[in-house]
């Protein structure tokens, strides 16, 4: 047996105790928020979801390997926090914070290294000094107010648990090309975990596709100038530099002439599309993200982004060219690579979402997760280089820091509710529907029906072609008996959005209550089509079936599916009742009246 060391084991302790400050500082900062209630999307990917019901069920490998393309692992976490805690919030909120946590603790390892390979003029300071770096970096990245969307938000935990996979990845990378003198044998097992910490990751967000160019961008740094890589860059740089600048207008005009190309169609209706979402992102980067980490106030989950339609706008030509300037800059930086490094590292995390894939936001905090590792490192490589004391330097560090931690814990409690969220996020973007939809949806939750009514009849003068607040106050319309409005609303609603079973279930039910038995049965027909699962809706089929279209047998069959669907629905006593009356009854004979 090997015994430590005395400096190995002082080394593991004093690592051992930055590790829990981090774990400290993540529970201290984040543990106010672990009560917060379900929202927004989790509404209906955890409280409304019914696979969640059995979570047992999805907790399997074909369900993994089936879905990897569509965050199967994710779904799979919700299984186990179901299976756990079933639906109470806590249990969600606490696998984010802990993945979060376990994330920060993977920069303090991963900053060290680079550190140790990259910043060449600290290699002959003291082992302390790379330690304070990696340590001030990993708490800045578990304290800034911009990760709360990505670690409170329970469906933001693709972004997490896909940072843990692809820091694992990285950080495992690392391990293997810094012990080269090892025999190659030893390695044979790496790249198999690298592959498959690659494809788990792929299967939580697809943004992993991006580990690749970011290992080799390591690989590149770490070489130096008379090596046969550098040297064989400077050589063709510019027939490389050509080909790339070729291919990439090649590519950008294919992009900007096919919505298709690469990806399929972008929804009109919902989304700016392809051209102008591309050319809204180099704005949302300088002028959005960028200022965030640097001043993270006025954090919105639905910013006002204004849409870049021109090729030659100033909005799009000055963001382009100062992201041209930071890698160019950054590249020719004298005494180290890692601060291209830095740069580029938040480039490439950042460019699935803000490139060719089109997404219904232009911009969203949470997708700044794991890319703001860049900005962390160069504002505390940053902050090292000014010729200060070091107290000094550590008081700046310590400063910034407890700030930004208070933000983060001042921001939880914005997310403490449905009505709080929006309530904040509407009073930073009037201009936008979203807030005042969902802010009519939680009123709703909360049984305050005048409020509800209020914010989508807001919503609706607003945008009266979205379909979530026709149908929404349809709804409340017909419980508080004002029917013919409802039924406006419904009819608008299904135009809007076709396909959509529930609106025709609605319209059946108003229809039968009026006593137009057939519209009720056409209606509560095309429901089943586009849904053959839905209890209500058959439920409704065999009411009208069984006491007003004289056909008893296919009344009770309805009854019977709908049972078997939902036993636990309203009214199943009596809908048991008539099944059983209907069975005592002699052959030949109708319903009972």
């Amino acid at each position: 047996m090997i015994l430590k060391t005395k400096p190995d084991l002082a080394m593991f302790k004093i690592q051992a105790q930055c590790c829990l400050l981090i774990v400290l500082l993540g529970a201290i900062v984040f543990g106010n928020h672990l009560k917060n209630s379900f929202q927004f999307d989790s509404v209906a990917y955890v409280v409304n979801n019914q696979n969640l019901e059995t979570p047992l069920e999805m907790l399997t490998l074909d369900y993994w390997t089936q879905g990897i393309f569509s965050r199967s692992l994710v779904q799979m976490s919700l299984a186990v926090n179901a299976y756990l805690g079933q639906k109470k919030s806590f249990g969600y909120h606490l696998f984010n914070l802990t993945a979060h946590i376990f994330n920060a603790i993977l920069i303090f390892f991963i900053t060290g290294k680079l550190c140790r390979s990259l910043l060449r003029q600290f290699q002959a300071e003291s082992v302390v000094h790379v330690r304070m770096i990696s340590l001030f970096t990993a708490v800045l990245f578990i304290c800034h107010p911009l990760q709360t969307e990505a670690v409170v938000y329970i469906m933001s935990r693709s972004e997490v648990l896909a940072a843990t996979f692809y820091l694992g990845g990285f950080f495992l990378f690392q391990t293997c090309i810094e012990s080269m003198r090892v025999p190659a044998i030893r390695y044979a097992w790496v790249v198999p975990a690298l592959g498959m910490l690659f494809l788990i990751g792929f299967s939580v967000k697809q943004t992993v596709i991006t580990l690749p160019a970011v290992l080799l961008l390591y690989s590149l740094c770490r070489w130096d100038a008379p090596s046969y890589p550098i040297q064989f860059l400077k050589r063709w740089r510019w027939v490389i530099g050509g080909i790339l600048v070729l291919a990439g207008f090649v590519l950008f005009r294919k992009l900007l002439l096919d919505e298709t190309f690469l990806i399929g169609p972008s929804n009109p209706e919902e989304m700016v599309g392809r051209k102008n979402y591309m050319l809204s992102q180099p704005s949302v980067l300088i002028f959005y993200y960028l200022k965030l980490l640097l001043f993270p106030f006025n954090l919105n989950i639905d910013p006002d982004i204004p849409v870049v339609t021109e090729l030659f706008s100033w909005r799009f030509l000055v963001p382009f060219a100062a992201i041209g300037a930071l890698i160019y800059l950054t590249a020719r930086a004298v005494g180290s690579r890692i601060y291209f490094f830095c740069v580029a590292w938040f480039f490439i995390l950042l460019s699935p979402s803000s490139s060719i894939v089109t997404l219904h936001d232009l911009a969203a905090e949470h997708r700044t997760y794991l890319a703001s590792y860049g900005f962390y490192l160069l504002l505390v490589l940053g902050v090292f280089q000014l010729n200060l004391k070091k107290a000094t330097v550590y008081f700046v560090l310590i400063f910034m820091i407890s700030s930004f931690a208070m933000m983060t814990v001042k921001r939880n409690l914005v997310w403490q509710n449905e009505v709080t969220l929006w309530e904040d996020t509407r009073k930073k973007s009037p201009r936008i529907v979203r807030p005042l939809i969902n802010l009519g949806r939680a009123h709703g939750e909360a049984g305050e029906t005048r409020k509800a009514i209020y914010f989508y009849e807001k919503s609706l003068a607003m945008a009266p072609a979205v379909f979530a607040p026709n149908y929404n106050l349809g709804d409340l319309y017909l419980a508080g008996g004002r029917v013919e409005e409802a039924l406006q609303l419904f009819h608008r609603a299904q135009k809007l959005s076709p396909d959509i079973p529930e609106v025709y279930g609605k319209l059946g039910e108003i229809y039968l209550g009026r006593k137009q038995f057939e519209l009720a049965l056409g209606y509560f027909k095309k429901a089943v089509e586009l849904n053959p699962k839905y209890p209500a809706v058959l439920r409704n089929l065999g009411i009208l079936n069984y006491f007003h279209l004289n056909r008893p047998q296919q009344g009770i069959a309805n009854f019977s599916r709908s049972l078997t669907l939902d036993p636990n629905q309203p009214q199943a006593e009596e809908i048991r009742q008539i099944i059983a009356r209907f069975h005592r009854q002699p052959r030949g004979k109708g319903k009972s009246e």
